[in-house]
């Protein structure tokens, strides 16, 4: 069995980060990192966060999400402001700027997605559907899951 799995993880490894690749570089991303796209998903999909929840969402030190936030701002993505509830304490939202990029990306990226499968037979889309499921359950993180909702 052991055998088994490490043989699927080693066949879909290249197959998930050639298709991340692919979509990436096929949609409009104003050249942001990795970790830039993920505050500006998590800004959009969860509001505003204090800069050190990002930093700890992102396993990265404080001063590495003050450079990326620092470019969100330089790009009209994101914007900080005051917390209201300590005033020692930044938030961290995305702008109108912000929620038109990320709308637009995802649409490229879908519309992307869309095209190949569409390209398909019924057979294999059925498939992919049908592994959607176990797929989601691969991405589950319960640190980072911890974080969202401790925020929200």
């Amino acid at each position: 069995m052991t055998s088994a799995i490490t043989d699927l993880a080693h066949r879909l490894r290249p197959l998930v980060f050639r298709l991340y690749h692919q979509v990436r570089r096929q949609t409009p991303q104003l050249t942001l990192t990795l970790t830039q796209g993920s505050v500006l998903s998590e800004l959009v999909n969860g509001g505003p966060r204090r800069m050190s929840a990002l930093a700890e969402f992102e396993r990265v030190k404080l001063p590495s999400m003050t450079d990326v936030v620092g470019r969100l701002e330089r790009l009209g993505l994101a914007t900080r402001r005051p917390d209201p509830a300590d005033g020692r304490a930044v938030l961290v939202e995305v702008t109108d700027e912000g929620l038109r990029f990320y709308a637009e990306l995802v649409t490229a990226r879908e519309e992307f997605l869309r095209e190949r499968l569409i390209a398909m037979d019924d057979t294999d889309r059925a498939a992919i559907e049908a592994a959607l499921p176990a797929l989601a359950k691969l991405l589950v993180d319960s640190k980072k899951e911890a974080l969202i909702s401790d925020e929200r």
